[in-house]
């Protein structure tokens, strides 16, 4: 186990994209390993800056000296935006799904029971992106 690496979030930080580590685009990507150790790149925003992607995962980064921890993933939105503000995160980092999202992604977008899990936020208020990525995996 990295000193980046979260207890409570499979997602582990995989660095800038090589080919754009020292260009202004650098600090624009980044890659997060998944549970199953694939790679995948995101989008980085500010906190309060962060986009309300229709089809994609959220994750609440906070930067430390060591590297990027992951402290919350779920969807974008307004969810992201408090989570990162609950837990003092600097940034938001978005995957935006393609035609077959993973399911080692996609599972961070079911919602959490707040009774057993103390990550839980209260659930969103529009299911459409679920129900889109389940109709899609069953066809």
């Amino acid at each position: 186990m990295n000193a980046t690496d979260s207890l409570l979030i499979p997602l582990y930080d995989a660095g800038r994209l090589s080919g754009l580590t020292d260009g202004a685009l650098g600090a624009r990507f980044r890659f997060w390993r998944d549970q199953d150790g694939l790679r995948h790149v995101f989008s980085v925003y500010p906190a309060a800056d962060a986009p309300d992607y229709p089809e994609a995962l959220a994750i609440a980064v906070r930067r430390t000296p060591a590297g990027s921890i992951a402290l919350w993933a779920g969807l974008p939105g307004e969810a992201a935006k408090r989570a990162a503000q609950r837990y003092q995160a600097e940034e938001i980092h978005i995957h935006v799904f393609g035609e077959a999202p993973p399911a080692s992604l996609t599972g961070f977008l079911l919602p959490r029971d707040p009774a057993s899990d103390p990550l839980a936020l209260p659930a969103p208020r529009s299911t459409a992106v679920r129900e889109t990525i389940r109709s899609r995996r069953a066809a």
